[in-house]
């Protein structure tokens, strides 16, 4: 089955455990308050979207693509970055709460960390 594109929708205050995202490509997707935390996001591709205040603590991230994806003020305890996909991975993180999470091995030549 190949994957929607999925554009420029704004998502609030999901729970995405209870209701998972479907495995699409997101891309200038909007996701506010929404709660990944141990989620399942294995497989996904988010190109140009931003998260606000969400919660992505213990997120599976297995082969996912985020790319120029912005993270606003989230909480990403214990992520393992080196588990997504690095093809073209660009990362901009603003006040974030990244403890225990690990980027090991990866180029970060694209990635911003702000405070």
């Amino acid at each position: 089955m190949s994957q929607k594109i999925i554009e420029s929708i704004s998502f609030t205050n999901i729970n995405f455990l209870i209701k998972p995202l479907a495995q699409n490509e997101y891309e200038k997707c909007k996701f506010t308050s929404c709660i990944f935390s141990e989620a399942d996001l294995t497989d996904l591709i988010f190109i140009d979207c931003e998260f606000k205040s969400c919660d992505f603590s213990m997120a599976k991230i297995i082969n996912t693509s985020f790319r120029g994806s912005k993270f606003i003020n989230c909480k990403m305890l214990g992520l393992n970055f080196n588990n997504c996909d690095a093809f073209l991975l660009a990362l901009n993180f603003e006040d974030c709460k990244l403890n225990l999470s690990s980027f090991y091995k990866l180029k970060l030549k694209k990635t911003e960390f702000i405070n």
